[in-house]
């Protein structure tokens, strides 16, 4: 089976797909729950490690703009 086409609705379906298979495969011990908490909450971790890099930078964005606005290339 080959891949959709990167960006594409099918690609992305395709992936989500993948990280839903291990929410029926939880371990027989856990709560039934227990990997989709886990799921979401990977989600949410990786949605605020964006952020944190994009807000990062942004700031680098933004020195950089102040020194070519200023001249001060040194800092």
């Amino acid at each position: 089976m080959t891949m959709p086409e990167f960006g594409t609705v099918e690609y992305y379906s395709e992936m989500f797909s993948d990280i839903l298979a291990d929410v029926g495969s939880g371990l027989p011990q856990e709560p039934k729950d227990a990997t989709a908490i886990r799921l979401l909450q990977a989600f949410e971790m990786a949605i605020t490690s964006w952020l944190d890099y994009h807000d990062d930078s942004s700031s680098r964005y933004r020195e950089l703009h102040r020194r070519f606005l200023t001249g001060d290339l040194d800092g």
